[in-house]
């Protein structure tokens, strides 16, 4: 890994760098310099307990403090993508409540890739398969379920669907209730409601498109 990793906790952040960073905070912790796997636990925990923003973690190996902070959680892998018509259109669902990308867990076997294409085509009702061209971007995010605090990590890839686009059937068992082709310059309203992990992709697509 060769940036910072964001872990996003509703509105609130986790961020696991590298870079030797010193805490300028008169109220509270929130640079966290790594000690062992034992502190670094209570330290997570006590950040998930409280109302704090923001938290950052540091470690001179990236990499290795990742595995330490997912040994905290129940980590899953996942895939998903953003899909765009030739016209640049693009692919949003809503899921309670909220704007997002077609995404869901990896199966047993799959590669991300597959998964991402086979989320897609599940979660908006697609019979046509969208075709991946690029890496996007990755993105971590926190949730609880049946008592368990989850880690997500999610693939994301850029994708090009040349199917029809009247045909959108959006997922409702999976808490989808819309799925749209939405005009890039009706973004902005996805924007002001969304989750902080979608807006990353967002960007990031924004950014290598334009």
């Amino acid at each position: 890994m060769d940036s910072d990793i964001k872990i996003y906790f509703d509105d609130r952040i986790v961020v696991l760098t590298d870079k030797n960073i010193k805490n300028t905070s008169t109220d509270n912790d929130q640079v966290y310099l790594f000690e062992n796997k034992k502190e670094l636990a209570k330290r997570v925990n006590r950040f998930v307990e409280s109302d704090d923003e923001c938290l950052c973690i540091t470690h001179p190996n990236l990499d290795e403090l990742f595995r330490y902070v997912t040994d905290c959680f129940k980590f899953i892998e996942a895939a998903g993508g953003l899909v765009t018509l030739p016209d640049g259109r693009i692919l949003m669902i809503k899921r309670l409540g909220k704007w997002d990308l077609p995404k869901g867990k990896a199966h047993k076997g799959e590669s991300l890739q597959e998964t991402a294409i086979r989320e897609v085509m599940e979660e908006c009702g697609l019979e046509t398969s969208p075709i991946i061209t690029g890496d996007l971007a990755h993105t971590f995010h926190t949730y609880h379920r049946n008592g368990a605090h989850v880690l997500k990590h999610t693939a994301w890839f850029s994708m090009r669907y040349d199917g029809e686009d009247d045909a959108l059937y959006p997922q409702y068992e999976e808490d989808i209730t819309e799925a749209i082709w939405m005009p890039r310059n009706q973004l902005g309203i996805v924007l002001q409601n969304t989750y902080e992990s979608i807006r990353q992709v967002l960007d990031k697509w924004l950014m290598i498109n334009g």
